[in-house]
Order: C-alpha cells, then structure tokens, then sequence
C-alpha cells in the first residue's frame, strides 16, 4: 500500500524554514527508509519548495519537491490522477488536507496513527538472524517527541 507523506508538516517545518533544515528532512526520510526496508512498504514525502542540494533519497523513500505548487496542491492533483485513490494513505496532521483527501477517495492517517502502526510492526516482528535493525525506535520517538515520557 503506498503511503504519501506531507514532509513539511509532520516534521513541523514552515516553508521559509525547510531550505535550512536539511538534516531534519535526512534525519525523517531515514527513519522512513529503515521502516521500508523492514516492513515494507511503498513510501512518497512530499516536501515544499525545491530541493537545493539534488540530494539521493534513501532506499525505499521518494521523494517530491513541489514546486511551484504547494505540497497540499500537489498531493490533490496527484491523489485525483491515480486510478484507485482508495489504495492510497496520507499520512498528515493538516486537519484540512485530511478532509480533501478523503472526499477525493484517500484514505488518511495522521502522525500518531501512522507511529502507532510503525512501533506495533516492530514488536510484532520477529528478528530475522544476522541483520541488524537500521533504525533506532527509541531515539526516534525522543527525537520527535513522541515517546511515551514526553
């Protein structure tokens, strides 16, 4: 199932503010890249603006700079030209984004519901021998303030 993520919005960065901010956006496209690699999982972030450094993705993440259109604009236009929109989640907190999402056939999830699906996939998961974990849940869940001691 793919997963469309509002880059700017879940990792809390204003549209002047994300040109600056390339080892958050790294740091967020990382996580997702080690839940793909684990679980599975087709994985596209949208994020504002252009991309200034040309930088690589990560393995399993794509990535969509969407300028000149704003990344809502772009995951509208997007999530209209599929032709099953209902196999498509979005995954953003944008309360307004979620309601045209869903009336253009989306399905959509917010941040907390899409972490509740990541940390119950990794306790489910059995270790697989000899391969390390590529990400560290704990820290993660610290770094964006969403562990269970905040």
């Amino acid at each position: 199932m793919p997963y469309w993520f509002d880059g700017n919005n879940l990792i809390g960065l204003a549209v002047s503010d994300a040109r600056n901010a390339r080892e958050t956006r790294r740091s967020f496209l990382s996580t997702l890249s080690g839940y793909a690699r684990t679980r599975g999982g087709r994985f596209l972030v949208f994020f504002d603006g252009d991309d200034p450094d040309r930088s690589m993705p990560p393995p399993g993440v794509q990535v969509h700079y969407s300028a000149p259109l704003s990344t809502d604009e772009n995951i509208i236009r997007r999530l209209e030209a599929v032709p099953a929109p209902g196999e498509v989640i979005v995954v953003t907190n944008d309360r307004s984004l979620q309601a045209v999402c869903k009336t253009r056939g989306g399905k959509v999830m917010n941040w907390e519901g899409f972490l509740d699906r990541m940390k119950s996939s990794f306790r489910e998961r059995e270790p697989i021998p000899g391969r390390e974990e590529s990400v560290d849940m704990e820290e993660w869940l610290r770094y964006f303030g969403l562990d269970e001691k905040s």
